[in-house]
C-alpha cells in the first residue's frame, strides 16, 4: 500500500481510529446478526439502516476520492437518509461484506492523498467543496457514534 511519506499528525490520528473501526464494526455486525432474530421488525430495520448507512458513508467518501465502487444495497441509502420500515433490508452479512471490501480501498486512497489535497478547500469541484480532512473527520465521528449506538442498543444488543 502506497503511503504519503509526510503524513500529517492529524491524519495519523484519524487513521488509527479508522483502523479500530474497520476491525470493530464487523464484530458488532456479527453480534447484531445473531441477536437480530429476537428483535421486532422495526428494531431490525433500524439496526440494518444504521449499519447500511455507515457502510454507504464509506463508499460515498471513497467515491468523492475517485473510487468507482458501490455497496450492494446502494439504492436503499444513496438518496434515502432515514429508516424505511416497509421494506426488508439485505442481510447484515451483506453489509459486512461491503464494509470489508471498501475499507482497504478507502484507506489506500486516503493515504495516497498529499497534505495539500487533504487540507485545501476546493471551489472548482462542487462535489468536493470543503476540506477532505474535514469530511474524513466527520466520517470517523459518525462511525464512533454508530458503534456506540449499536453497542448500547435498548435491550442490550451487545
Amino acid at each position: 500500500m502506497k503511503m504519503n511519506k509526510e503524513i500529517d499528525t492529524r491524519l495519523a490520528f484519524l487513521i488509527q481510529s479508522y483502523d479500530v473501526h474497520t476491525n470493530l464494526f464487523p464484530k458488532i455486525i456479527n453480534v447484531a446478526a445473531k441477536r437480530n432474530l429476537n428483535l421486532s421488525i422495526k428494531e431490525r430495520n433500524e439496526i440494518s439502516w444504521l449499519i447500511g448507512s455507515q457502510v454507504q458513508l464509506r463508499y460515498e467518501i471513497a467515491n468523492l476520492m475517485g473510487v468507482e465502487d458501490k455497496q450492494a444495497a446502494e439504492a436503499l441509502f444513496s438518496d434515502n437518509k432515514e429508516v424505511l420500515y416497509d421494506i426488508v433490508y439485505p442481510s447484515l452479512s451483506s453489509f459486512n461484506h461491503d464494509w470489508e471490501k471498501i475499507s482497504p480501498i478507502l484507506k489506500s486512497a486516503i493515504l495516497e492523498l498529499s497534505n495539500k489535497e487533504l487540507f485545501t478547500f476546493s471551489k472548482e469541484t462542487p462535489e468536493k467543496k470543503g476540506v477532505i480532512f474535514d469530511l474524513l473527520s466527520f466520517g470517523i465521528q459518525r462511525e464512533s457514534n454508530s458503534i456506540c449506538r449499536l453497542i448500547l442498543w435498548p435491550g442490550g444488543l451487545i
